[in-house]
Parts: structure tokens; C-alpha cells; sequence
């Protein structure tokens, strides 16, 4: 223990000298979350004041625009007791288009037409939503010309001879019963943690890129070495070190909270107005220990693999996104803790923490986070130990002579890396343009621009035989028959494990409904359908997580290791949440019947066929979306998968320098 104290403050000194580490680990800490409170503060009295001062412009246009505008000056007169936000209009004169709405002062156009063939007029009140205050003029416009619409209804009635009053019928009212607190606690839950877990991983990177990584390159770990300290009392020193270094960020922010929101020393927005105690404090804290654990053997894990500071750097972005994703599961409709999600790391404790913000925390599932979130951290410790303690924590012989050969012998030490750049685009794709790009633009962007073209630049850059690094082989004839019958085999034992896991990671039916729309847009034929979501996702997905990153672990795992690493790397890849694990099994099956047969060419046509059975009998009509399968699908689709990879383990020729997983046959 005197050893081990000796080296923590020896790193911790080394730290405090860094200025960098001070500004990040205490003063951007200490002052983050103030900030964020008078900036949202400031920002929300500015748009309160700009939404009652700023005059809306409004233009009418339609066959019968006078009509239009009568009733939008009576809405004007509505009182702003009833509707909430004030507004003040001002008249457009001359002609009128949806591309004037933003400029010269214009926010509204208001459409009025005739009467319809019942007789009926109507009424449309034109916006622009990328516009905050013609979205805003648009939803209060709207507020006021439904009492206004309410009013000539009644007056209708009443003109009729209805006996009673209007408003007397079936009168329904909407309460809310959350506290004011509970909602701004729900909304503060949702950011926190990711919030805290991105400065975390940012300090602490810091000193990890410092305390193994920085030395490697220093050349000063060697002489660390020489000394009677142990490998694993300075990998222990290195841990603690950039775990207290964490530890300082959480406290200071956990502190921050107590201080400016709990004892109520500040202005807080309206939003972010949340009633905190000094357990809510605590639990708060004690949720955040195993987090700052895990994160910290993470980051030591990756300052010890990295030999340079540059091959650190290149490896922190996808880390820090792949643990921050987790810490946003607070954020994601319908998760809850009392779910099958407690028992995933971090993203229990974003639901635990978002549930004692809300004043709604729950003791038992709280401790159940915190437990697995503890065991996850202790696994990612020791892992690093074991991994950190040997010699390749001073340089790695093989992947030194990988370095200095170059080519194919490199690309083993490289193929993660390449995927992990390639998950980093495609998420900065996602969150840039989401749906935006349209199925088809996705296809370009992903399938042909990221997963082909990176896959010929790996081929290119390490020389690669394409023959044996994409596994193009010829097979036995029965494979085809076998991946005939196994491909909707597996679709349909899929199926019955997603239904299995929903009842545990409930998927919201607006999610799975607004996917399926994206995925079947109306004016799709069934060929292009067929092309563009089951042939070229077979060839180019298969191309290159069956073909380069499976041909590249190949000699690092052993098969059900490497079955399941290439599958869940598969999985991530689709990064929406409900999609990651269905992907998953789907990339797990296509790297077994890779192994198995030594070819791609079988998992190219079980990735399409797989693929097509799930959309072409919806789209094509055959099916209802919602169909339930008869109990009897389920063992039938189960022995169908089991005799497909019987057969395939029978006549398959195996992957070059892979051994068969056993069983099976």
C-alpha cells in the first residue's frame, strides 16, 4: 500500500503541473452546470420577450381570403387569459407564396377556401418549422382561432334551438398530476448523465493519454520498470489516478447541484426547476461511483493498448461515443428501469438517476444498477490488470514486426480501428441528416460510399488478396439448398427472440411504426425494393463485416469469440437502439455460416434472402403488417435452422485458419 501511494501521488503531481488537466477536471466542473442554468435561464427570458414584443406577420390567400381575414382579427381580440402567450399581427397587402414565409417580416400565411361539397369552408394556417417564430405565431394563431371556431359552433347551435348549453356537453378536462418539480427532474435526467459521462471521459482521457500511452512514447514507462515496483502496482497507480480525476468531476458537479439547484442560490428556468434533498444528493452520488470506475478501466485499458499518442487519439472517439451512447437511455421513449434495461451497464444507472431526479427513485432497481454497473466495472478492472500486466504493456513483438513488414501481416493490428472510424462517420451521419437523406440516399451514403469504399481502401492500403480476404470460394452444391431453407428458418426463430426480449425492452409501437414507414416509402416498386434493401446490403455489408473484419480477427479469437464479436460490431453498426440486437443475431448466424463454409458467397445470399422475407410480403401486400405467426412457426423455423447448419457443418469446408466451432453434428 506505501508503494502504491508513493506512485499515485507521484502521478497525481505530474497531473496537477499539467494546466490543461486543472481547467478540465476542476474549473470547467465547477462552472459548466452554473453556466448552463443562466444560459438557459437568460435564453428563456429572451424568447418569452422576443414571442412579446415581435409583431407576426400574416398574408391570406385562397378563394375566399376576406373570410379569412375576419376571422383572423377576431382571434386577435380573444383574451390572452384564455390562450396563454400574447400576439400581436400586422396585415400583409399583395400577392402571397409559402417560399415569402421568414422574409420581410412574414411568418403566416393563412389559407381560406369555399365551401366544399358539404357546404363546408376551410381553413389552413401555413408555417415554416425550421423558422422558432413562425412555429411559435403558428401554434398560437391556432389556439385562438379554435375558440374562435368553438364560439361560431356554438353560436350555430344555439341558433338551432339546442336546449342546453354547448359547453354543457360531455364536458372533458386534462389534469396534470406530475409536479412541476417531478417534470423539470424527468427533463434534467435525461442530459445529466451524458453530460457528466462526456466531461468524465474528457478529463480523464487526458490523464490516460498521459499516464501509459504518453509514457510508451516518452520512453520513461521503461524506467518506471527497472525499479522494484511491480506491473501491477503501476497499472493499479495509473487507475487510481485517472479515477480520481473523475472522481473530482463528479463530486464538483454533484456539488453544483446540491448548491445552485437544491438550496434554490440561483434563478432556475422554469424547465430545470427541480426539488432536490440531501438523499436525493447522495443517491445521486453513490450512482455515479461505479460509472466513474468503469470509465476509468476503459480508458486505462485504451491508453495500454495505444503506443503513441496518436494511435490513443484514434482510438478515444469511438469510445467515447460507444459509452456515451448508453448514458443517453434516459432520453429514449418508453425505457424504464423496472425492465430487462437494469441489467445493462450505465444505461440503468441514466434510468436510476433520472428516476431520483423525478422524485420517483425506486430502492430495489436503483441497487440493482448500481450492482451491474459495479460488476461491469470490476470485469473492465480486471481485464485491464491482466491485459496491462504482461510484456505487451511495453510494446507487443508481434505487432512491432506486423509494423515493420507493413501489408497483410498489418492488418489484423488495424481492422478495428478502421471500423471504428467507419461506426464514427456513420453515427456523424445519422445524427447530421437522420432520415433526411430518404431510404435511397442512405443506400448511397452507407452501403456503396462507407462499407464498399472503405472496404477497397482496406484492400488497397494492406495489399490484401482479394480471393482470400473476402473468402470468395466455391462451396459444395448441398450448402445451397441448406441456406435456402435456413435463411427464413433464422428470420422466423428471429422473430420469435425479438418478441421474447420486447417483453423485457419494450420498443414503442410509434418507433417500429415510423421505421417500417421509412423503410417502405410510398412509390417504391418491389424490384428497386429488392435491390436497394436485400441484394446490395447482402453483397456490400457482407463485403465487409463478413469478408475484411471477419478475415481480420480470424487469428485473434476463437470461433464463437469471433462469431460474436463480428456479430455484435454488426449490430452496432445499425446504431437505433431497438435495431442493434436483431442485427446482431442476424451478424452473428452470417459469421458462423462464413466460418463454416469458408466462403461469403453463402452469406451474401442468407444476408438477401433474410432481408427480402421480411419486406417483400408486406409490401407486396401479401401480409398485414401486425400478422402473428401461428404457434406451430416456431419449432418448425427452429429444426429448419438446425438442419441448415447441420448440413453446412457436414459439407462445409471451414475458414482458412479458423476451427470449427463445435457441435452441430
Amino acid at each position: 500500500m506505501n508503494t502504491l501511494g508513493t506512485l499515485v501521488r507521484y502521478e497525481l503531481l505530474q497531473l496537477v503541473r499539467d494546466t490543461r488537466t486543472i481547467l478540465l477536471a476542476v474549473v470547467l466542473p465547477a462552472v459548466l452546470l452554473p453556466g448552463i442554468l443562466v444560459i438557459g435561464n437568460l435564453t428563456t427570458e429572451a424568447d418569452e420577450e422576443r414571442v412579446r414584443d415581435t409583431s407576426i406577420g400574416v398574408a391570406f390567400l385562397g378563394s375566399d381570403s376576406g373570410w379569412a381575414r375576419s376571422l383572423v382579427e377576431r382571434a386577435g381580440t380573444v383574451p390572452d387569459s384564455l390562450v396563454g402567450d400574447p400576439l400581436s399581427m400586422t396585415f400583409h397587402e399583395g400577392p402571397a407564396a409559402d417560399s415569402l414565409i421568414g422574409a420581410d417580416g412574414l411568418q403566416l400565411l393563412v389559407r381560406a377556401e369555399g365551401p366544399d361539397d358539404r357546404g363546408l369552408p376551410s381553413l389552413e394556417v401555413r408555417y415554416r418549422a425550421s423558422s422558432d417564430l413562425s412555429r411559435s405565431a403558428a401554434d398560437r394563431l391556432s389556439a385562438r382561432l379554435e375558440r374562435v371556431r368553438v364560439a361560431l359552433r356554438d353560436s350555430l347551435y344555439a341558433a338551432g334551438g339546442l336546449p342546453v348549453d354547448p359547453a354543457a356537453v360531455l364536458p372533458v378536462r386534462t389534469t396534470n398530476v406530475a409536479a412541476a418539480g417531478r417534470e423539470a427532474g424527468a427533463l434534467l435526467g435525461t442530459f445529466l448523465l451524458p453530460l457528466l459521462v462526456a466531461m468524465m471521459l474528457t478529463g480523464g482521457s487526458l490523464v490516460a493519454a498521459d499516464t501509459l500511452s504518453g509514457e510508451k512514447e516518452r520512453g520513461t514507462l521503461e524506467t518506471l520498470l527497472t525499479t522494484a515496483v511491480s506491473r501491477n502496482e503501476v497499472v493499479a497507480a495509473k487507475g487510481l489516478a485517472i479515477a480520481l480525476v473523475a472522481l473530482v468531476m463528479t463530486v464538483l458537479n454533484v456539488a453544483n447541484l446540491g448548491v445552485w439547484v437544491g438550496f434554490g442560490l440561483m434563478e432556475i428556468p422554469a424547465a430545470l426547476d427541480v426539488s432536490l434533498t440531501p438523499g436525493g444528493l447522495g443517491a445521486l452520488f453513490l450512482l455515479l461511483l461505479p460509472v466513474v470506475a468503469l470509465l476509468s478501466a476503459v480508458l486505462l485499458l485504451v491508453s495500454g493498448w495505444a503506443k503513441t499518442y496518436r494511435e490513443y487519439q484514434l482510438w478515444f472517439a469511438p469510445v467515447f461515443l460507444l459509452m456515451l451512447l448508453p448514458s443517453a437511455a434516459a432520453a429514449l421513449p418508453g425505457l424504464e428501469l423496472r425492465s430487462a434495461v437494469v441489467l445493462l451497464p450505465v444505461a440503468n444507472v441514466a434510468l436510476a438517476m433520472r428516476d431520483v431526479l423525478a422524485g420517483r427513485g425506486d430502492l430495489l432497481f436503483g441497487a440493482l444498477a448500481f450492482v451491474v454497473t459495479s460488476g461491469a466495472a470490476v470485469w473492465a478492472s480486471s481485464a485491464a490488470r491482466s491485459t496491462l500486466s504482461t510484456e505487451r504493456m511495453l510494446a507487443d513483438s508481434a505487432a512491432d514486426r506486423a509494423e515493420f513488414l507493413g501489408g497483410p501481416a498489418l492488418f489484423p493490428y488495424r481492422v478495428l480501428r478502421w471500423f471504428g472510424l467507419m461506426w464514427v462517420v456513420l453515427l456523424g451521419l445519422s445524427l447530421a441528416f437522420g432520415e433526411r437523406l430518404g431510404i435511397r440516399g442512405q443506400v448511397l451514403v452507407n452501403l456503396l460510399g462507407l462499407f464498399l469504399g472503405a472496404s477497397v481502401l482496406m484492400l488497397r492500403r494492406y495489399r490484401l488478396p482479394v480471393r482470400e480476404a473476402l473468402a470468395l470460394r466455391p462451396v459444395h452444391p448441398l450448402v445451397w439448398p441448406a441456406v435456402l431453407v435456413g435463411a427464413p428458418s433464422g428470420f422466423v426463430v428471429g422473430i420469435g427472440l425479438a418478441e421474447i426480449t420486447g417483453v423485457f425492452l419494450p420498443v414503442p409501437p410509434q418507433v417500429l411504426e415510423a421505421f417500417g414507414q421509412f423503410l417502405l416509402p410510398e412509390g417504391m416498386g418491389l424490384v428497386q425494393l429488392v435491390l436497394l434493401l436485400a441484394v446490395l446490403p447482402g453483397i456490400t455489408e457482407e463485403i465487409a463485416f463478413r469478408g475484411l473484419l471477419l478475415h481480420g480477427l480470424r487469428r485473434r479469437l476463437k470461433p464463437w469469440a469471433l462469431c460474436l464479436v463480428v456479430g455484435g460490431i454488426f449490430g452496432l453498426f445499425h446504431v437505433s437502439l431497438f435495431r442493434i440486437l436483431p442485427t446482431a443475431y442476424l451478424g452473428t448466424m452470417l459469421a458462423l455460416v462464413t466460418i463454416l463454409t469458408g466462403s461469403l458467397f453463402p452469406a451474401m445470399l442468407w444476408h438477401a434472402l433474410n432481408n427480402a422475407v421480411a419486406l417483400l410480403p408486406v409490401a407486396a401486400g401479401w401480409v398485414a403488417p401486425d400478422m402473428a405467426l401461428p404457434p406451430w412457426a416456431w419449432p418448425l423455423a427452429a429444426l429448419g435452422l438446425a438442419a441448415s447448419f447441420w448440413t453446412l457443418r457436414r459439407v462445409g469446408a471451414g475458414y482458412p485458419g479458423v476451427t470449427r466451432p463445435e457441435g452441430g453434428g
